[in-house]
C-alpha cells in the first residue's frame, strides 16, 4: 500500500480518470477528441492492447486519463487501471446498451471503491437510444441522476465532440469534493501502469507518480527492477526533467522489464537504491519439470504478456499435459526456441513482436511451432484450437443388455462359439462385452457374429436365446455372464 500524505506539507494535485467500457464502446475515441490524439489508428483491429496514460490541460486544469482496453482478456489490466485512479468513466454505447464488459468494468470501480460517472456515447448514431440504455444500466443497479439515482450522466458523441466539456466539468466537480492531496517534496511513490522492452533503448515502464516526484538524476526501484534516471517522458513520449502527483512519467533504462502493478520508489543514490533492493530479493524458482505440450509467449508490453497467460491458462483442459515456459517481454530467442524444443509439442505465440528469419531457421531445425500475432483474440483462437486438436478424446459408455452363457461349443481360430439367452435389455449384434465370473470382470470381447434360430439376427431381445460367435481376451465358461456395452466420443 501506498502511504497517506500528511495535510501540512501537502498541496492539492490534479485527477487521475480511468475511462472503463465495453469493446467497440468508443472509451479510446473519446479520449482522442479529449487529447487530439489518433490512438485508434495505431490499434491493431481498431482494439486498445495496451494501458495508456496521458495528462492533458482544459481551462487551466490538469487531469491525467488513463486508456484501458475492452477486451475480456484484459480484465486484470482494466482493474489496475481503477486501482490507481481517482475517479472512473465508465462508457456506454447509446446503441448498444450494457454488455460483458460493462459489467466486468463496474464490479472493477466497486473493488476499488472509487466514484464513477456514466458516459453514454454514440448519440449522434441513428440507432441511439438513450432511455433504452439507462434501463439497461437500471437493470445492473446503476441509477443515473433523472432515474431515481445520483449517479452523474452526461451524453456525448465521441465522435463530433458533443458534452465533452460538459464530461470534463462533471470530472472536476465530483473529483473537487475529494480533495486531492500530494506532496512534490517527497521521492517518488508510484505505480507501474505498463511496461516493454523498447528494441533501441532497453526496458521502459509507465509510471503513475501517485505522490512525491521524480526527477533526472533519481534512481529508481520499480519491484525488483531499478533504473537511473536518465531518460524521462511524459505520456506522449516528450522529454521531461521531472513529474510529481498524478503525471505519468516514461522511465527507460531499467535492468530488467518491470512487472506491472509493482510499486515504484525513487532514491536520491545507487547505495540506498542497493540497500533497498537488497532486502526485497528472493531467489526466483524455477520449474524444470519435463512437459509433453510447451507454451512460450513473447509480447510487446508487460500488460499483454500478462493478459494473453492468464487466458491461456484458463483454456487449458484439466487432462492435457501443458507447461508454459518462462517467456515475457520481447524478441524471442535462439536459446529460448532450444528451451522449449524440450517439450514434445513445442508453440510459441508471438504479440506485436518481430520475429527475424535466423530464429524461423532453428524454430524449423527444432521442429518449435512460432506463430506471431497483431490482434489478441486471434493469438488466443489459434492456441484454444491446437489444444483442442491435441486433447483426449472423451470416450462416454452405453450400456446395454447382459446374456446368460448356456453352452460352450468350441473354440476355434475365428473365435469362440458360445450359446446364450438375453436378459436384462438387448444384445447388439456389434457391440463389445465384459465377462462376468461371479459378479467380477475377468474380460472383455466383442461379437463377429449372432443367429437366432440358426438364422443371423442384428439383436435379441431379453428372454431371446441365441448363437454367437465371439472374441474375447478369455476363455468364456457356461454361467458366465456377458455385460454388453457401446464406446463411443463425446
Amino acid at each position: 500500500m501506498l502511504p497517506t500524505t500528511d495535510n501540512k506539507t501537502s498541496a492539492s494535485r490534479h485527477p487521475i480518470v480511468v475511462i472503463l467500457g465495453h469493446i467497440d464502446h468508443g472509451k479510446t475515441t473519446l479520449l482522442d477528441y479529449i487529447r487530439k490524439t489518433n490512438v485508434v489508428g495505431k490499434e491493431s483491429g481498431g482494439i486498445t492492447q495496451h494501458l495508456g496514460a496521458s495528462e492533458i490541460l482544459w481551462h487551466d486544469k490538469r487531469v491525467t486519463f488513463l486508456d484501458t482496453p475492452g477486451h475480456e482478456i484484459f480484465s486484470k489490466m482494466r482493474v489496475r487501471g481503477a486501482r490507481v485512479a481517482d475517479v472512473a468513466v465508465l462508457v456506454v454505447a447509446a446503441d448498444d446498451g450494457v454488455k460483458p464488459q460493462t459489467k466486468e468494468a463496474l464490479e472493477a470501480v466497486k473493488k476499488a471503491n472509487i466514484p464513477f460517472i456514466v458516459a453514454i456515447n454514440k448519440i449522434d448514431k441513428t440507432t441511439a437510444d438513450i432511455d433504452r440504455t439507462k434501463a439497461s444500466l437500471a437493470e445492473i443497479d446503476v441509477l443515473v441522476e433523472g432515474w431515481g439515482g445520483s449517479v452523474p450522466c452526461v451524453l456525448v458523441s465521441a465522435k463530433e465532440g458533443k458534452g465533452i466539456d460538459e464530461l470534463l466539468e462533471t470530472i472536476f466537480l465530483l473529483t473537487d469534493l475529494e480533495e486531492l492531496r500530494g506532496d512534490s517534496s517527497l521521492p517518488l511513490r508510484g505505480i507501474v501502469i505498463e511496461s516493454h522492452l523498447d528494441p533501441r533503448r532497453g526496458p521502459a515502464a509507465m509510471i503513475i507518480v501517485r505522490d512525491g516526484h521524480i526527477k533526472k538524476g533519481d534512481f529508481v526501484l520499480a519491484g525488483s527492477a531499478s533504473a537511473p534516471v536518465r531518460i524521462l517522458e511524459d505520456g506522449f513520449g516528450k522529454p521531461i526533467e521531472s513529474a510529481g502527483p498524478s503525471t505519468p512519467a516514461r522511465i527507460v533504462g531499467f535492468d530488467a522489464v518491470p512487472e506491472i502493478g509493482s510499486e515504484a520508489i525513487s532514491f536520491s543514490s545507487k547505495a540506498d537504491l542497493e540497500t533497498a533492493r537488497a532486502a526485497l530479493e528472493k531467489p526466483a524458482a524455477r520449474d524444470n519439470a519435463p512437459a509433453d505440450i510447451g507454451i512460450l509467449i513473447k509480447t510487446d508490453v508487460a500488460g499483454s504478456y500478462e493478459a494473453i497467460i492468464e487466458e491461456l491458462r484458463a483454456i487449458v483442459p484439466a487432462d492435457l499435459p501443458v507447461k508454459f515456459f518462462e517467456g515475457g517481454v520481447g524478441e524471442v530467442t535462439e536459446s529460448e526456441i532450444k528451451n522449449i524444443s524440450a517439450a514434445k509439442i513445442p508453440f510459441v505465440l508471438c504479440f506485436h513482436v518481430r520475429v527475424r528469419g535466423q530464429i524461423l531457421d532453428i524454430a524449423e531445425r527444432f521442429h518449435v511451432d512460432v506463430r506471431s500475432f497483431d490482434v489478441i483474440y486471434e493469438a488466443i483462437d489459434w492456441i484454444r484450437e491446437e489444444l483442442r486438436k491435441l486433447a483426449p478424446k472423451k470416450i462416454t459408455r452405453e450400456d446395454h443388455g447382459k446374456l446368460l452363457v448356456l453352452k460352450v461349443f468350441a473354440n476355434i481360430p475365428a473365435g469362440r462359439i458360445i450359446g446364450g439367452r438375453a436378459k436384462d435389455g438387448i444384445v447388439p449384434a456389434d457391440a463389445q462385452f465384459e465377462i462376468l465370473r461371479q459378479g467380477e470382470v475377468v474380460g472383455k470381447g466383442r461379437i463377429i457374429s449372432l443367429q437366432r434360430n440358426k438364422v443371423a439376427a442384428t439383436v435379441l431381445r431379453s428372454g431371446e436365446e441365441g448363437g454367437l460367435m465371439v472374441q474375447s481376451s478369455r476363455a468364456i465358461d457356461e454361467r458366465d455372464i456377458l455385460s454388453f456395452f457401446y464406446e463411443r466420443e463425446a
